[in-house]
């Protein structure tokens, strides 16, 4: 149970009377706790409370609020009002809608997204750096620390890390730029005027394709689209050498999110969905597109 007036005694400055807030939690709020704040009958603010271990999803926190701060002060984010040393911040409630998963998008949206990457590919280098292989692999180490008590889950670890070694690797030899590296629809706010981009808890320098590749899975690009994000990006780039890459990180990011599932399952026991999530992604071929070049029986 959160007890959110030490986090109200903290945000003084920026509230009113605390018996005058409204608080709403997000449901959508699954990795973290997340509340709206309401005051004088509408939404105002926005407070996020972290919830996930950072060395085990291999967060860090004060580079997840540096990059924030640099989001907002070049209009790609909401404004951050607050924040503590922990990772605990407050935003600007805005009120643009997040798309649902079966998003399907128009081209103008398409071109918004590919501009919104390439701005967030332009601000200032930090310390934190992500590459998709190292993450995975990390998570997998997580989750192997728990098989001794958790036996019935070998073999899961040993699925992931199968197709962990399946994957043909990127070698990325540009700069490290700062990426999002989660941009699903649920962290893509937008109407026909506002463009935001949300929850930058796994930011950090990396390859700039992965983020194309995250956008063209998570939001269900067919081929066409995805050359149309490549275009709008970067209408220089090597289309042919770039969709490769592109599919490479594909896959890497649907096995980190299966990987992350479980791994969520075992280090939050009190979450009684991420198992059944895990078991519905890794089931679907919607979702896991390892099932794809799989024998069927």
């Amino acid at each position: 149970m959160i007890n959110l007036s030490e986090y109200f005694e903290k945000m003084v400055v920026i509230l009113p009377q605390f018996d005058q807030i409204t608080v709403i939690p997000f449901e959508e709020g699954f990795s973290n706790h997340v509340y709206r704040l309401d005051w004088d009958g509408f939404p105002q603010l926005v407070l996020r409370i972290p919830a996930l271990d950072e060395s085990a999803f291999y967060i860090n926190r004060q580079s997840e609020l540096q990059i924030l701060s640099m989001a907002a002060q070049v209009g790609l984010s909401p404004e951050l009002l607050w924040h503590d040393e922990a990772g605990a911040f407050v935003c600007r409630y805005v009120s643009q809608p997040s798309f649902d998963w079966s998003v399907a998008h128009t081209s103008e949206n398409i071109d918004r997204i590919a501009k919104a990457l390439k701005v967030t590919h332009q601000l200032p280098v930090v310390d934190h750096t992500f590459c998709i292989y190292k993450v995975i692999s990390h998570y997998l180490n997580g989750i192997q620390r728990f098989l001794s008590a958790r036996p019935e889950l070998e073999k899961e670890h040993a699925y992931l890390e199968e197709k962990l070694g399946s994957l043909e690797r990127v070698s990325f030899k540009g700069s490290p730029v700062v990426c999002h590296n989660d941009l699903n629809p649920k962290n893509l706010l937008m109407d026909e005027q506002n463009f935001w981009l949300i929850d930058w808890e796994y930011a950090g320098m990396g390859d700039p394709i992965f983020d194309l590749a995250v956008v063209a899975r998570s939001h269900n690009l067919n081929q066409a689209q995805r050359q149309a994000l490549i275009f709008a990006y970067e209408p220089f780039l090597d289309e042919k050498d770039t969709l490769w890459r592109l599919e490479q990180y594909c896959l890497a990011y649907s096995l980190r999110e299966m990987t992350w599932l479980l791994l969520k399952h075992l280090t939050t026991p009190d979450d009684p969905e991420a198992l059944g999530f895990y078991h519905d992604f890794k089931t679907m071929p919607s979702l896991n597109p390892f099932l794809l070049s799989e024998p069927t029986i």
